[in-house]
């Protein structure tokens, strides 16, 4: 005689949320391509693959040196636009953000310990979507096709490597391309000390405990220095990338010039990310806290204060917070009956079904980015003054060596990427200290605009309508109103006023 079956033990394995997450991020980055960033650094790509690297900008009227710190990732969006035009750029984009999705859900796995081991068999279904969900809202504004969206990618395979003690030395590649990439290398650099320091801190006090955790952040520290020496030596200019960062930080003209660009700026009670960031920073305190670990509370305000430092650290700071935002919430489930399961687990039949819905959701998602790309313009540039540009090109003023057009930085991107080099517009979004500093002052009308615009040689400027500078040229008598077109304002001295008014 034999016994009844023993019940199955459930299956504690958490659902793959990492396919939906993926799937969403892929669908909220399929927009048409708009960012004007994005134009310039795709012109420079252009550049980049028909004659390599240039020393001297080609695209501003001032010229001068041009490190392009993200020049890598401007090479890869000029070979995506001849291999596939602009929906090559747009699935290029797809895939880096869905990649980007299911690294975060990896980043919410337990932790493993000195040991090698993990406190719980896995995260619940809530202690995954509820933080991920504030990063991907965090993530919304920045899911473009900017550098930094390859920056945030090499940022969670970093971590991917410290949280779950992969070997050092894949950080020497990861951070040899971020280096030439995207700037938030640096960034990363600070977030994997930090991290170390925490766990040093808040490890096993046994002497060989202790040590085997010092060797380990050591490995790690060690290995991403290296990857940024090498990283800097892969740029022409050697090493010009790694000290680039120190040059803009240590200047105070640089920073003023940066505090210009809105990105740049403090993240205040009104920004609509705040408050997010806020909310993972308590999630992770609360969680370090809770596991006596004050080191890593201490890691935990820091991001926080990172991330509020500027606008675009934002999602940085909410990349690095997720896993002990994740932490907060594993107490209340981690400990789930025999019985029935918790919210992240399952057994039996309804396992595979869970499994393949939530599979299905991912794939649905993924699907619908990938139809968004293909039934969509590429291009939405209705943000720009295009049929203002053309009328001016149709006058000869665009590309003129003896005209100085003076218009908005993202103007100059627009131009940029229409034009080419030779263009020589005023400013775009990567001008010089000097430059930035007298286009802030125009955009801002602050003290001393005049004499910025004198200093630029304007002799025909293009602005928009709510902008205060297009007031003050409006009543100025050394200025004539040429054309009012689409929300944008044409201004030329008297003595270009005939070629202004002159019928193409």
């Amino acid at each position: 005689m034999t016994g009844p079956p023993a019940a199955a033990a459930p299956d504690r394995r958490p659902l793959p949320w990492g396919w939906p997450v993926a799937g969403a991020l892929a669908l909220l980055a399929s927009a048409p391509l708009s960012d004007n960033s994005f134009l310039t650094h795709l012109a420079t790509g252009r550049v980049l693959l028909d004659g390599g690297l240039p020393a001297v900008n080609p695209f501003l009227r001032s010229g001068g040196d041009f490190p392009v710190p993200s020049w890598w990732w401007s090479g890869l969006l000029a070979v995506a636009e001849r291999t596939g035009g602009g929906t090559g750029i747009r699935l290029m984009v797809v895939a880096l953000a869905a990649t980007l999705g299911g690294l975060l859900v990896r980043l919410v796995r337990p932790r493993p310990s000195a040991a090698g081991t993990t406190a719980v068999p896995g995260p619940s279904s809530i202690a995954v979507l509820v933080p991920v969900t504030l990063v991907v809202l965090c993530l919304l504004p920045f899911l473009t096709p900017r550098p930094h969206l390859a920056g945030f990618v090499l940022l969670a395979l970093a971590l991917v490597v410290q949280a779950e003690r992969r070997s050092a030395w894949w950080l020497v590649p990861v951070v040899a391309t971020w280096v030439n990439v995207h700037g938030t290398w640096l960034y990363g650099l600070v977030v994997l000390g930090l991290l170390c320091a925490a766990d040093v801190v808040d490890g096993p006090r046994a002497g060989w405990a202790r040590g085997a955790a010092l060797r380990r952040s050591a490995a790690v520290v060690g290995a991403a220095a290296l990857g940024a020496a090498l990283g800097g030596l892969l740029y022409p200019e050697r090493l010009r990338l790694v000290g680039l960062p120190f040059e803009q930080l240590g200047d105070d003209r640089a920073r003023a010039a940066l505090a210009g660009f809105s990105e740049w700026q403090a993240a205040g009670a009104g920004h609509p990310l705040t408050w997010i960031l806020l909310a993972l920073g308590l999630m992770a305190v609360v969680a370090t806290v809770r596991s006596h670990r004050w080191a890593g509370a201490t890691a935990a305000v820091l991001f926080v204060a990172l991330g509020l430092s500027a606008g675009r650290l934002l999602p940085v700071a909410a990349i690095v917070l997720v896993p002990w935002a994740a932490g907060a919430l594993a107490p209340a489930t981690a400990a789930a009956p025999a019985s029935g399961g918790g919210a992240g687990s399952r057994r039996g039949g309804g396992a595979d079904r869970a499994t393949l819905a939530v599979r299905g959701v991912g794939l649905a998602l993924g699907l619908a980015a990938v139809v968004a790309v293909a039934v969509t313009p590429a291009y939405d540039l209705s943000a720009y003054p295009v049929a203002a540009v053309r009328w001016l090109d149709e006058r000869g003023l665009v590309g003129d060596p003896e005209v100085v057009l003076v218009s908005h930085d993202y103007t100059g991107n627009y131009l940029e990427f229409r034009n080419g080099p030779g263009v020589g517009v005023w400013v775009d979004d990567r001008a010089g200290t000097d430059l930035a500093l007298d286009y802030s002052t125009l955009n801002r009308l602050r003290p001393g605009w005049r004499e910025a615009l004198g200093r630029s040689g304007a002799q025909v400027v293009l602005w928009n309508d709510t902008r205060p500078l297009t007031a003050e040229l409006g009543a100025d008598p050394d200025w004539v109103t040429a054309a009012h077109i689409d929300g944008f304002t044409v201004f030329c001295r008297t003595s270009l006023a005939r070629r202004c008014a002159a019928t193409p």
